[in-house]
Parts: C-alpha cells; sequence; structure tokens
C-alpha cells in the first residue's frame, strides 16, 4: 500500500503573504509574545534576477530573510542592493565561485 504525504499548508502573514518556510513556526511567527530574535524566514527561487524583492514583505517581523537560489552569478551591484534591504542569500558551496571574489564573504553555503 502507498502511503501518501500530507504537506501542511502554507503560513499566511501579513496581507495574505505565504512565505516559503517559518522557523520555528507559523504558531510562533503569529504569537507576539515569542521573540522576534528566534524567528527565521527562508525563501527559495530557482532564478532570482529581480524575483528577490518578492521576500521583502512576505514576513514583517522577522528583519533579514534568508534567500536560497540555483542562480550562478549575481552582480555585485544587485547583492548590495540585496544587502541593504537585509536579504542574505543561501547558494550551494559549487557555486560560490560564480560570485564576485568580493562578495562571497556576504554569501552562506549550506
Amino acid at each position: 500500500m502507498m502511503s501518501r504525504l500530507h504537506l501542511k499548508p502554507k503560513i499566511i502573514t501579513e496581507n495574505r503573504k505565504k512565505p516559503d518556510f517559518l522557523f520555528p513556526s507559523g504558531r510562533a511567527y503569529h504569537d507576539y509574545a515569542f521573540p522576534t530574535v528566534k524567528l527565521h524566514m527562508l525563501a527559495s527561487k530557482t532564478c532570482c534576477k529581480d524575483r528577490w524583492r518578492q521576500v521583502l514583505n512576505e514576513a514583517n517581523r522577522i528583519k533579514t530573510k534568508h534567500l536560497f537560489t540555483l542562480q550562478q552569478g549575481v552582480s555585485g551591484p544587485q547583492l548590495q542592493e540585496m544587502r541593504d534591504n537585509n536579504v542574505e542569500l543561501i547558494v550551494p558551496a559549487p557555486y560560490m565561485t560564480s560570485f564576485p571574489k568580493e562578495w562571497r564573504g556576504f554569501i552562506v553555503d549550506p
């Protein structure tokens, strides 16, 4: 007998936004007694050229948004804009060499 995968519906935040992942949980996010510094958000975009801006307002309680992407070689000016907007980029380690050397220290490799 095949088992079925049951996925929980996405958590809804302000303005009916649906971030990809909230940690530790949607319940913690909506509990205003829960410390904001313990909340984290992870967005996932295959290509983040202009789409990275979508994550900025998906979880207003969380200042720094984490964005995982498979896109290689994001430009320095675009990386600066992400940093200015508190978006921390995460890319696979093998992709790191496609980014400007001066920015590699600001990019997380899981």
